[in-house]
């Protein structure tokens, strides 16, 4: 993804109906520039030393904040443990290994976000997710 001024993010914030604050764009632009799927508490840790005022509470109510507002950020729920958070840049699947809790990125099969399908519903969000084992805990195993 092309990295985005604190200005173009303000102004995206602004169309989606979110009051942008510093916070708010941190987080935003964290989770564009790093698709790792991360839980509140690792973007916590990772804006902290910047923001030292920043609360976990903060990220969380941001978080939900965004996914409400359609702000491109999913939350992801694969085990019963822990949300991870994706942006959504272009829709996607997900792959949630049972074993060592990787998840990746996959082509999503079947019908997008925006699209109609056979029946006349039209489809505005898709949560896809594969749960297995990724290769390496697969190999372990045999």
């Amino acid at each position: 993804m092309k990295m985005m001024t604190t200005a173009q993010l303000s102004d995206y914030l602004k169309a989606k109906g979110v009051r942008p604050s510093a916070q708010r764009i941190a987080i935003l632009r964290y989770l564009m520039e790093n698709p790792v799927h991360p839980t509140a508490e690792k973007i916590h840790e990772a804006l902290v030393h910047d923001m030292p005022s920043l609360s976990l509470t903060t990220v969380y109510n941001t978080l939900n904040c965004l996914v409400a507002a359609d702000c491109g950020v999913a939350m992801l729920t694969p085990d019963s443990r822990n949300a991870h958070f994706d942006f959504i840049e272009h829709p996607h699947a997900h792959s949630y290994c049972r074993s060592c809790g990787a998840i990746m990125d996959m082509e999503l099969g079947g019908v997008a976000p925006g699209n109609d399908c056979c029946c006349g519903f039209h489809v505005e969000h898709v949560d896809v997710c594969y749960r297995g084992l990724c290769s390496d805990c697969y190999s372990k195993l045999n």
